[in-house]
């Protein structure tokens, strides 16, 4: 399904949950098919404290993380200033990339304080999951997002209906 809507869902409870986001609010979920240009965003996901961006997540679905994708968010991070950048993706980084994706990243923590993470899809979600204090609630905001989507194709809404079906009748 959706992974930005996955993430979206749990940064809905753990802003709630883990106090390093106390004071932080989430902003809407804008389009999650729209270039980051054309939405005018750090990230697909964008956390404030106050009025200033706290964290960008960015997710990449069909591309391995390369020195290009890691430049772009240090330019993200010049204009917008977080103080944390996600760059998550079901890819690997790119081997011969690696070298110039490090010095990258050292020179956004260095020169503008940012911590940039590069990290899998998969491997963020699990541990997210692990951080959230009741599954059923994730279950629940997920599958509104789902529901709610305008961006979804309705074979997926209903796809992920069938799928989830058994649950609803235990829950």
């Amino acid at each position: 399904m959706n992974q930005v809507l996955a993430f979206y869902s749990i940064y809905k409870i753990i802003i709630n949950e883990v106090s390093r986001y106390n004071h932080c609010t989430l902003k809407a979920l804008g389009s999650h098919t729209a270039s980051d240009r054309t939405s005018k965003s750090a990230g697909d996901i964008e956390i404030f404290n106050k009025h200033e961006l706290f964290e960008a997540i960015e997710i990449k679905l069909d591309k391995p993380i390369d020195a290009n994708i890691v430049r772009i968010a240090k330019e993200k991070i010049i204009k917008y200033n977080p103080k944390r950048y996600y760059i998550l993706s079901y890819y690997e980084v790119k081997i011969e990339d690696e070298e110039e994706i490090n010095k990258i990243i050292q020179e956004a923590k260095e020169e503008h304080g940012c911590q940039i993470i590069v990290n899998g899809i998969m491997a963020t979600l699990k541990y997210y999951m692990r951080l959230i204090s009741d599954l059923e609630v994730f279950y629940t905001i997920y599958s509104e997002l789902i529901n709610n989507d305008t961006e979804l194709k309705a074979i997926h809404k209903q796809k992920w209906n069938e799928l989830t079906l058994g649950l609803n009748h235990e829950l």
